[in-house]
């Protein structure tokens, strides 16, 4: 939208100081001290160096206009440029539209004439015509109404011919000076001002006025048109429309005529004919049928045919967006230093295991198992740490081979993208795969039912899985440039979760008087530190900013060291796995806004839309 219409008023006034003043009305016409310009396009290649504005700049502006809309409405920069040109434009004219791209400080534009941009949207929206056969295109919504004749081929459309059918006046002027010598009187002046070839403002509002009439006059059969002042309203119907129209109408056949001879073709090579205008001209339609023998399909109501229509013709030419997809990011050998951050995850991750095995508490009776006391906590944080391994392991996915290259000839190398499908789809799979596997280990040692240690080793882990499961869905969608900032921020931070595992296991063998707590003594002051440095690593792990970290670290270590206790240390483990797993979202949504970067913009538009600041 521009300033709440689809289409922004061509008319352009120019103030004593030179500056510009974009999408004015003729109702709105400035005062004498401002140039006012029509149609500024019809500066653009005139040999006259008189003109009140530079026409390429005039154009550089309001390209620029136009695209700093859609820049904020969209949250996106353009990237690609599609205009709709006459198709009498020729490389002058055409060169002057490049060069005001340029300074707009756009792309360099794909040009597609408007009656191929007609053409292309009527086919798009149910019409086919095969290649070789011919269309007429009768574009009614300018001045004066254009007449093209299109041939259809592979990569588009090929114009043959163009006419115009151009009587004195426009259809608006005419029938202005209809209602004009119908209202007044022989010697009101406004007769004889209607008929000069640049009227004044009070006259551009009364075209203004019968054009809005025209439109209202295609759904009721009367319609006001305001004089200029003192003079009275005037009121008219269809049937002034048609009788003004007569001047045009009268050309239609002959003109018809001529396009198909200058094409050399004839009626029965049309496939079709597209009438588009933008008031009702009674009587043009039938006299096209009658002229071609063929049923127009006309195009009122379709604001944005041209548009539309021009996209679907440049938008296969234009260079489309690198994503992870179609790019191979550098790789290099396996080595085990490569493997630091998933060795050392999964040392954490099996010395969680072990020690909630091996310090279980086993109930007896005769010699049958009836009850086991562990952490179960300790044992989901053990699953999340092997699920966080599989993350370690995807980061290499992209980036490592497992050997070196091969001379012989081989398979093409996978794009980034889908090594990174891969690794990740692998991640989901062989990370869940083993917490579950945790869970059965744990009830097997113990010799007692598996059901709850699955449950906690399994359901840590599950919500990190359905994370990979995403990013291996979404990423190769990501922009390639990118692409190296988002691996470094999928790579697993090996220091909080070590930090984590030791705050976890001290704890533990502080309410156990395990290893190291037996051979130190001190179990309330291990414990302590061992829960500071799980309430550090929960702040670590739940934020990447560093004032938040600064702020919160110190405040959950010495928080958990107070609060520890046999009954708390599990809510204080349990803490740590929501950051965990807060940390798997993050990374999730941060994926996904790179891969569809407007969906968020365009739902946040949506919602505040429905704000009752916003409603009216």
């Amino acid at each position: 939208m521009l300033d709440g219409h689809l289409v922004m008023p061509h008319r352009v006034a120019v103030d004593h100081a030179g500056q510009l003043h974009l999408g004015m009305v003729a109702a709105a016409q400035p005062s004498a001290d401002y140039q006012f310009l029509g149609d500024p396009l019809e500066l653009l290649g005139r040999a006259d160096t008189d003109s009140p504005v530079d026409a390429v700049h005039l154009l550089a502006a309001q390209l620029w206009h136009v695209a700093d809309h859609a820049v904020r409405q969209v949250g996106e920069p353009v990237t690609a440029l599609t205009v709709t040109i006459p198709s009498g434009w020729g490389p002058r004219r055409r060169g002057h539209l490049t060069d005001a791209a340029t300074r707009a400080g756009l792309p360099a534009p794909a040009m597609v004439t408007a009656p191929a941009a007609l053409a292309a949207y009527t086919t798009t929206h149910g019409s086919t015509t095969p290649d070789g056969s011919c269309l007429l295109i009768c574009q009614a919504d300018r001045h004066p109404v254009t007449l093209t004749v299109l041939q259809t081929s592979p990569d588009g459309y090929r114009e043959l011919a163009t006419r115009t059918i151009a009587p004195p006046r426009g259809l608006n002027h005419l029938l202005a000076q209809r209602i004009a010598d119908a209202a007044t009187t022989d010697d009101d002046p406004l007769r004889g001002e209607l008929a000069q070839p640049t009227p004044e403002h009070d006259h551009r509002t009364l075209l203004e006025s019968v054009r809005q009439a025209r439109q209202l006059l295609t759904t009721q059969d009367l319609a006001p048109v305001l004089l200029p002042a003192p003079r009275k309203p005037a009121v008219i119907t269809r049937d002034d429309v048609t009788i003004a129209a007569q001047p045009l109408l009268e050309r239609v056949e002959g003109a018809v005529r001529d396009v198909l001879d200058a094409a050399d073709v004839g009626s029965q090579h049309l496939a079709g004919v597209i009438h588009r205008e933008a008031e009702a001209i009674p009587g043009l339609w039938d006299l096209l049928a009658a002229a071609t023998g063929l049923t127009p399909s006309t195009l009122t109501d379709h604001s944005h045919a041209l548009a539309d229509g021009a996209l679907s013709l440049a938008a296969p030419h234009h260079p489309r967006a690198v994503t992870a997809a179609d790019t191979h990011l550098p790789r290099v050998r396996l080595r085990i230093r490569d493997l630091t951050s998933a060795i050392l995850l999964a040392a954490c991750s099996l010395a969680l295991l072990l020690q909630a095995i091996l310090t279980a508490d086993i109930s007896t009776l005769f010699l049958r198992v009836v009850g086991v006391r562990t952490s179960l906590p300790e044992l989901g944080t053990a699953g999340a740490l092997a699920m966080l391994t599989a993350f370690a392991v995807a980061h290499l996915a992209p980036t490592t081979l497992l050997a070196a290259a091969s001379t012989a000839p081989t398979a093409p190398e996978p794009a980034t993208g889908s090594l990174i499908r891969r690794g990740y789809l692998a991640a989901a799979v062989g990370g869940a795969i083993t917490a579950a596997l945790y869970g059965l280990a744990t009830g097997t040692s113990v010799h007692f039912d598996y059901s709850p240690y699955l449950k906690w080793t399994l359901g840590a882990a599950l919500p990190l899985a359905i994370c990979a499961a995403v990013i291996a869905t979404t990423a190769p969608r990501i922009p390639a440039h990118t692409l190296p900032a988002w691996l470094a921020r999928t790579r697993p931070a090996i220091t909080h979760a070590a930090i984590a595992t030791t705050g976890i296991y001290l704890m533990r063998a502080a309410l156990t008087i395990t290893p190291p707590v037996d051979l130190t003594g001190m179990p309330g002051l291990i414990g302590s530190a061992g829960a500071a440095l799980l309430g550090i690593a929960t702040a670590l792990t739940a934020s990447r900013s560093r004032t938040i970290r600064t702020i919160t670290a110190p405040g959950l270590a010495i928080g958990y060291a107070i609060v520890f206790t046999h009954n708390t240390h599990g809510a204080l483990i349990v803490s740590y796995l929501v950051a965990l797993t807060w940390w798997g979202i993050q990374l999730t949504a941060h994926t996904l806004r790179l891969a569809f970067p407007t969906t968020g913009r365009t739902l946040r538009r949506l919602i505040d839309g429905q704000t009752p600041d916003n409603c009216s």
